[in-house]
């Protein structure tokens, strides 16, 4: 099993209008097509990926909270052997399927509890967590505490981008990637 690209970073923010005209109007990166997550937010492309995911909060972010929520890498290999190397190796995971795009999130945490997401192409997969040993576990709810404001459910959200998402549509469905970007 391989990483084959970095494929978006994950932002939180209470100011999603402010925040999607900036990666839109200023960055040059157009809003484009999002699953129906039922959160509010905005996924913002890069000629054909959508590198900027906006998420939008409940409340404004602590200082202390971490505002880039995760990154995402797109893996091709088999998401069962990824899912026993985390076991094997004792790192806490939670799986997240999107079925609607054909992908699997395994969410993983680093030593210093940042998040990554770790895509694959999938429609089945193991969905129980591994919260792993107790240093394990507290790895996890240290992640966990740097993302403890929620996600804005999409019914109550007052912001403009994420009531017309629906309209740009959904993205097409995930393959597994053939051979990985290298730059020239």
């Amino acid at each position: 099993m391989a990483m084959f690209w970095l494929d978006h970073v994950n932002i939180r923010t209470a100011k999603l209008d402010e925040m999607s005209q900036f990666y839109e109007n200023i960055l040059g990166l157009p809003r484009g097509k999002r699953p129906s997550f039922g959160i509010g937010g905005a996924w913002h492309y890069c000629g054909k990926q959508a590198v900027v995911h906006l998420v939008e909060s409940t409340k404004k972010i602590k200082t202390e909270e971490a505002q880039i929520e995760h990154f995402a890498l797109r893996s091709n290999g088999s998401i069962k052997s990824f899912q026993k190397k985390m076991r094997d190796t004792d790192t806490p995971y939670q799986v997240s399927p999107l079925t609607e795009i054909n992908m699997i999130q395994v969410n993983v945490f680093d030593p210093d509890g940042n998040k990554i997401e770790v895509q694959f192409a999938s429609s089945a997969a193991d969905r129980e967590p591994f919260g792993g040993s107790a240093a394990a576990r507290r790895r996890m709810r240290k992640g966990e505490a740097l993302n403890m404001t929620k996600a804005m459910p999409l019914a109550k959200s007052k912001s403009k981008v994420a009531k017309t998402n629906k309209k740009l549509g959904v993205p097409k469905p995930i393959k597994p990637p053939k051979k990985r970007f290298v730059p020239s």
